[in-house]
C-alpha cells in the first residue's frame, strides 16, 4: 500500500516509514510478511530463508536484529504502521469519520484475501514453540505504537464528535468500539459460507452503525 506522503506522518514518529524502516530492513520485513502469505510457519521459518527472499546475505540481517524473533515483531509493526500511515493520511485530507471507518474495512479485506483469513494472527496466538514464546516476549516489548494508535483514535473522535454523530469521549472506548466491531467483521470475511444471507455491503453498513451505536 503505497504512501502519498512518502510515509511520512506529521506527529507520529512510529508512522515515519522512511526514517524507522531503511531499504535493507524494508526489505527483509517485506519478505517476512511474502514468507507468511505463502503459508510458512513460524517455528520453522530460518532468517536465511528471508535474507534469500529479500535479495540479501544474511550476515546483513544480523547488523539489524539480534533473534529472528525480532525481525518477526518488526514485520508485524511494520506492516501495521502501513495501514495506521494511511488512516493519518486519510484524516489530513478531511475525509469524514465514515469514510475512514470504511477504508478501514477495505484494508481489512485486503489483509483477509493476503494473510490466507487472517493465518498470521492464528499462528502467532497458537504457535507454542520457543519461537513462538519468543515472539510474544518481542511483541510485549514494543509498545510505541500504542501512542500514535491513542492520538489517532483521538483525530477519529473529533471528526466524529465534530458532525455530531458521537458522543463518548474515552480514547479507549472509541478504539474498543472500533476494535469490537472490526472483529466481528473480521468474522464475517472469514465465515462467509455461514451466512451467505448477508451480503458485503450490508455487513459494512451493519459494521457502521454499530460503532456509532456504541459510541453513543
Amino acid at each position: 500500500m503505497g504512501s502519498e506522503n512518502g510515509g511520512k506522518a506529521r506527529g507520529y514518529a512510529f508512522l515515519d516509514l522512511e526514517k524507522e524502516y531503511p531499504p535493507k530492513v524494508k526489505a527483509m520485513y517485506e519478505a517476512v510478511l511474502e514468507l507468511f502469505a505463502s503459508g510458512r510457519e513460524l517455528s520453522s521459518l530460518k532468517v536465511s530463508e528471508i535474507t534469500a527472499k529479500a535479495g540479501i546475505g544474511k550476515g546483513t540481517a544480523y547488523e539489524y536484529f539480534s533473534t529472528k524473533e525480532e525481525m518477526i515483531v518488526g514485520a508485524i509493526r511494520y506492516e501495521a504502521a502501513k495501514h495506521l500511515l494511511i488512516i493519518v493520511e486519510l484524516i489530513e485530507k478531511g475525509q469524514s469519520f465514515q469514510e475512514i471507518i470504511l477504508r478501514g474495512m477495505d484494508m481489512l479485506e485486503a489483509a483477509n484475501k493476503k494473510y490466507d483469513g487472517f493465518a498470521l494472527l492464528e499462528k502467532i496466538l497458537r504457535d507454542q514453540s520457543i519461537t513462538g514464546n519468543a515472539l510474544l516476549k518481542e511483541l510485549e516489548k514494543k509498545k510505541e505504537g500504542c501512542a500514535s494508535a491513542k492520538n489517532i483514535t483521538m483525530k477519529l473522535l473529533e471528526l466524529a464528535a465534530d458532525k455530531g454523530l458521537v458522543q463518548e469521549k474515552n480514547a479507549y472506548k472509541v478504539w474498543s468500539a472500533i476494535l469490537s466491531q472490526f472483529a466481528v467483521y473480521a468474522f464475517y470475511l472469514t465465515h462467509l459460507e455461514l451466512i451467505p444471507e448477508v451480503g458485503r455491503e450490508e455487513a459494512r453498513q451493519y459494521v457502521y452503525e454499530n460503532i456509532i451505536k456504541l459510541l453513543n
